[in-house]
């Protein structure tokens, strides 16, 4: 008798009550939400990409050495440290625009001058021949890279209150979907696209010189997307 007595007691304390469970995720009424996370964290990949492709574009000219890649490995910093500056991106925005669109504008517009002064310049810090200039390109993807990671505080956090409660679970999906589409994108071009042996064996009818696309129109290309 003591020992259902017990066991009835312990059912009472593990049984959990419909009403505590959370709601059954349901992406009606959601769907534009979702697909714009997607979008966006897409377009936070795509500068990352870039820096991903240039230690490959390195190795191809066979002029940079194993001790200038590690030292280009440093634009991959702000990105790890994000959680730094995080609360004040999270503390600090003009009230009118709104809490996570404040930085978002800002941030878009930053990438985008800060993207089309690199196409510029990188016929310049990456010659076809020549040593790249290690030290602009270091500097100029770590600024890319801070403001990829503040983008992507600011979106995390968007996410939490754009998608409907029962429907916060997807952001992570968004996350690691638009992320990766991202990258895969802004790697593929700068690399194969641009890749002489590449274009003539695949893409090209009759034989030519370079590559489809440069690497100039490759960072235009990613410029447009934040403009």
């Amino acid at each position: 008798m003591e020992k259902s007595q017990n066991e009835e007691e312990e059912s009472e304390i593990f049984e959990v009550s419909p009403q505590s469970l959370p709601a059954k995720s349901n992406l009606k009424g959601d769907w534009l939400n979702f697909f714009l996370l997607i979008l966006l964290y897409t377009i936070q990949g795509l500068p990352l990409g870039l820096a991903i492709a240039l230690p490959i574009i390195f190795q191809s000219k066979k002029n940079v050495s194993y001790k200038e890649q590690a030292f280009f490995s440093l634009v991959a910093w702000p990105y790890s440290i994000k959680i730094v500056w995080a609360p004040i991106v999270d503390s600090l925005y003009v009230q009118w625009i709104g809490r996570r669109k404040s930085w978002l504008i800002f941030i878009q517009y930053s990438m985008g001058v800060v993207l089309l002064y690199t196409a510029i310049n990188i016929d310049e810090w990456l010659p076809e021949s020549e040593k790249p200039n290690l030290k602009a390109l270091v500097i100029t993807f770590c600024i890319i890279s801070f403001l990829a990671a503040t983008q992507d505080i600011v979106v995390d956090g968007w996410a939490l209150t754009l998608l409907k409660k029962n429907n916060v679970g997807h952001a992570s999906t968004c996350n690691g979907t638009g992320v990766a589409l991202g990258v895969l994108i802004a790697t593929i071009c700068p690399v194969l696209l641009t890749s002489e042996e590449f274009c003539n064996k695949y893409l090209r009818i009759t034989l030519g010189t370079g590559g489809i696309i440069t690497l100039k129109g490759t960072q235009l290309t990613v410029k447009m997307f934040y403009n």
